[in-house]
């Protein structure tokens, strides 16, 4: 989840301006509650439709609003996976989306360029991929530049 505080709002009235539509914040926070992506407008797209650079969104059913709502091929998503043991963030590049076919509740798992599938839910217990997925959202590997690949 994403969290903010009234007085980490921009202050500085032209940098508001700016960024309207949307509310400057100087700072946002998250949670562990969920898994967070970051969604990175490639230039071009950002250049027309005066969108910001990115979004950090706070887990895969907002990722999948968000993203129903861009022009496919225009931007890159990134998954701040979190090490359970020490404050290190990595940051890997997403390449699709997996819901699971059985149950009530959706379940979502995401899929790195390094190949492997991942759960989007912490409390998932088990680390093993079940065999009936199906593909919300795939993404190109070489949207936006190879250096936010490191």
């Amino acid at each position: 989840m994403l969290v903010t505080d009234p007085s980490w709002a921009e202050s500085h009235p032209v940098r508001r301006a700016l960024a309207g539509p949307y509310q400057a914040w100087r700072c946002v926070g998250w949670t562990d509650e969920a898994l967070n992506f970051l969604i990175v407008a490639s230039p071009s797209m950002r250049d027309r439709d005066q969108l910001p650079g990115g979004w950090i969104v706070g887990g895969p059913e907002a990722l999948l609003e968000a993203t129903s709502e861009l022009e496919p091929d225009a931007f890159a998503v990134y998954v701040l996976e979190r090490a359970l043991d020490t404050a290190k963030v990595d940051l890997c590049q997403v390449v699709g989306i997996w819901g699971e076919r059985a149950g009530v509740v959706p379940t979502y798992w995401y899929e790195t360029t390094a190949g492997t599938l991942k759960p989007c839910s912490g409390a998932r217990r088990s680390p093993k991929a079940p065999t009936e997925l199906v593909r919300e959202l795939t993404l190109d590997e070489c949207v936006v530049s190879p250096q936010m690949n490191q």
